[in-house]
């Protein structure tokens, strides 16, 4: 799920920015479009943008726990700031007029006016809720306005520079006492101001430079940021206080930046810089460094235009793979994607498939065909020892071993069969991640061969218990990381099978159809990783393969101690998704991923020796390959059979 649920828990960590985690928080549903944020609630527990998802040209949108909401506003709306209270604003145009600043409060918008020409826009909010600021056109510029429930829409000041200059409010502190911003003139001078009380005071620029752009202030009032022209003519952010004057944040590397937003004590500020490489990328500065965020995966530019009161919830938007545009939220510095952070144990690389995949290797191995259909050698009893090996490189990249030891009983038309064996796997998983299990399982086999004294149906019942230990990898967006974790996992499996009378076509060559269907209850423990910057806790998996095969054995005497067959058989798994991966992480808060179905259809062709070695032995080796799917793609048994 990439919703911007992944903050729920964000803020109340207490990790500092050192190592961080970037996360789409755009609706998987909608891969072809795009979505913006804007800003983030106080608590860092909901974001406000756009998004282009219900118009193209976008409608104000906002993110919280229980995923996306579209504020209902239409096309061209845009949400620009959200209140403690959960009072949001931005500009939306009413009644197919022009646009206006608007708040938006218990699921209904309210326009707050303008000053005569019927434009307006609201730019933010104060967390307290009762102050609002942005710019509304009064017949001949831009007027920076305050809006209070009590006061209306009021005008702030300009400085006297001349009579066509245009200004707007970008940012106000929490109890709507500071309010801060920008202003030009006819001759495109620009300066920011701060407002306090009916006091406008300037922003002057550094020696040298042309221009001050404040655009926002920090809850408690006290630090101003924005963008400046330094003596060199480049812009840059920066961070203003009464007492320490204007200072530069510097850049990524490239010759300009711009500083958007602000903590409420002003020690975290998060903006975008050019990057050496000339890449628009989002940055956070705290205690005088300015740190890189990246982008989201496959991305090339980013900006950070939202931040939490405590510094830890960041939010802006990436470009992503394909050139759309995800909104995104993030916290101790690293960029990463949820689906990516939990993928590389989903699909055939789940806990799950792995060991369900394990399970299937004897079934497809050892006991591949009825106990009935080996040469009884004119004894009722039989022991056998069988070593199976499997290996994929298409879909996984995987190994399976099997061994195990056995005998059996025949009683009449009934044989009866009871095995013990041990198995293991080893996978290689996403982003240089791994996995091994392994444990030990019990088989019982019951045939019985009808009146016609060819068919045979069978029964086979088996029960594994095994440890799986994971090595989970995740493309953190600054570099790959691993964490580790063991679990227990049980499987119950039934196969029914049914082989019918052999057809005689040239002799000496048979054929015989055979059916089967097959259930595997696959269930793993809990379990909490260790290691790595994102350790997740896993809750209990369960999931139910339902697997039937249709084939064909054509069956060659070669000689009287010698028999050759040959198999073909189309494998359907019935079963979906399943309930997907559910993970906690400390930092990242409940997440989930989507279950991802097995390949459904698949096709396998096998070829068997069976050899007598004395009177009483009898030597088979089998040989399978399969197309991509969950059985491997090649597959291998040896097994020795003594009759007494």
């Amino acid at each position: 799920m990439r919703t911007f649920s992944k903050l729920t828990l964000l803020a109340a960590t207490t990790v500092s920015l050192h190592a961080a985690d970037l996360l789409d928080a755009h609706p998987s549903g909608n891969p072809l479009k795009s979505t913006r944020a804007f800003g983030v609630a106080a608590d860092g527990l909901t974001g406000v943008g756009s998004s282009n998802i219900v118009s193209n040209l976008g409608s104000a949108c906002s993110f919280d726990s229980t995923g996306y909401h579209d504020l209902g506003l239409g096309a061209g709306s845009y949400a620009t700031g959200i209140s403690a209270n959960g009072t949001i604003v931005g500009t939306a145009s009413f009644l197919g007029g022009p646009d206006q600043a608007f708040k938006f409060s218990g699921g209904t918008a309210t326009a707050l006016g303008d000053f005569g020409f019927g434009t307006s826009n609201a730019l933010a909010i104060s967390r307290d809720g009762s102050t609002i600021v942005g710019n509304s056109f009064d017949t001949v510029a831009e007027v920076a306005f305050k809006w209070t429930s009590g006061g209306g829409m009021v005008a702030i000041t300009p400085l006297p520079v001349n009579a066509y200059q245009d200004s707007f409010a970008t940012g106000v502190s929490q109890d709507g006492g500071v309010i801060v911003g920008w202003m030009t003139d006819a001759s495109g001078n620009v300066q920011g101001f701060r407002y306090v009380g009916t006091t406008l005071t300037p922003i002057l620029p550094v020696a040298g430079g042309t221009f001050t752009k404040a655009f926002a202030v920090s809850g408690n009032g006290l630090v101003t940021v924005g963008q400046f022209d330094d003596a060199s003519s480049n812009p840059l952010a920066f961070k203003h206080t009464v007492a320490g004057g204007l200072i530069s944040l510097g850049s990524l590397g490239g010759f300009s930046s711009v500083a958007r937003a602000v903590s409420f004590d002003g020690s975290v500020i998060v903006g975008q810089s050019l990057t050496a490489g000339s890449q628009n990328h989002a940055f956070v500065y705290q205690s005088g460094t300015m740190t890189d965020l990246g982008t989201l995966p496959g991305g090339t530019s980013s900006d950070a235009t939202g931040v939490s009161d405590d510094g830890r919830v960041i939010v802006g938007f990436s470009t992503v793979t394909g050139g759309y545009t995800h909104a995104f939220a993030y916290a101790n510095l690293t960029m990463l994607d949820a689906e990516v952070w939990l993928g590389s144990l989903n699909g055939p690389n789940a806990v799950l498939a792995m060991t369900t995949g394990l399970s299937a290797q004897p079934l497809e191995g050892a006991h591949h065909r009825p106990l009935m259909s080996y040469d009884s050698m004119g004894k009722q009893s039989q022991a056998w020892a069988t070593g199976d090996f499997g290996a994929s490189s298409r879909q996984t990249d995987s190994h399976l071993t099997s061994g195990e030891i056995g005998v059996s009983q025949a009683y009449g038309d009934f044989v009866f069969g009871l095995a013990a064996g041990h198995a293991s796997l080893n996978q290689d998983l996403p982003y240089d991640g791994s996995a091994s299990i392994s444990g030990n399982y019990l088989l019982a086999e019951g045939d019985y061969r009808l009146p016609d004294k060819e068919s045979i149906v069978s029964l086979v019942v088996m029960y594994g218990d095994y440890t799986a230990d994971t090595r989970r990898g995740y493309d953190t967006g600054s570099g790959v990381d691993h964490s580790g974790g063991s679990t227990g996992v049980k499987t119950s499996s039934v196969r029914l099978r049914y082989d019918g009378p052999a057809q005689q076509f040239v002799s000496p060559v048979s054929v015989s159809p055979f059916a089967s269907f097959t259930l595997t209850r696959t269930t793993a423990d809990a379990y909490a990783e260790t290691g790595g910057a994102f350790p997740a806790r896993f809750a209990d998996q369960a999931h139910t393969a339902q697997e039937g095969r249709l084939g064909l054995t054509a069956k060659h005497v070669a000689s009287p101690s010698t028999t050759l067959l040959f198999t073909a058989e189309w494998i359907h798994r019935f079963d979906g998704a399943g309930a997907g991966l559910t993970a906690t992480s400390s930092t990242l808060g409940t997440l989930t991923a989507p279950g991802i179905a097995p390949t459904a259809n698949q096709a396998r062709f096998g070829f068997d020796v069976d050899h007598k070695l004395s009177a009483d032995t009898l030597l088979n080796l089998s040989l399978h390959a399969a197309g991509v799917g969950p059985s491997s793609d090649l597959s291998a048994a040896l097994s020795i059979r003594r009759a007494f």
